[in-house]
């Protein structure tokens, strides 16, 4: 009788071998695929509007985002230029009185 160490005894026991990377890499791609192909197929057959309604809602709904966007912006920056300018009041004043303690 052979002396197994702990694990060839363990994999003697259980005839599965260990997969690389390439033998479940193509079947799990084709299977992706498939997927896609039939969510775009079934989201086309239950499609509420024609493509063209379909685009022009989607071209609303980015010119909303867009509009956001430039608010958000306009905000973002307003509130900069307000910091920028306390700060630049503040280092001011703190140069006049550093001068005066001279």
């Amino acid at each position: 009788m052979k002396n197994y160490g702990f694990i060839q005894r363990l994999s003697d026991s259980f005839p599965y071998e260990r997969k690389s990377t390439a033998s479940w890499l193509l079947p799990a791609s084709i299977g992706v695929g498939i997927g896609v192909a039939l969510g775009v197929g079934i989201g086309l057959l239950y499609a509420p509007q024609s493509g063209e309604e379909t685009r022009e809602r989607l071209r609303q709904g980015a010119d909303r985002v867009k509009d956001r966007a430039r608010f958000a912006a306009g905000r973002v920056r307003g509130e900069l230029e307000s910091a920028a300018s306390q700060v630049r009041e503040r280092s001011f004043a703190t140069s006049n009185e550093v001068g005066q303690n001279r």
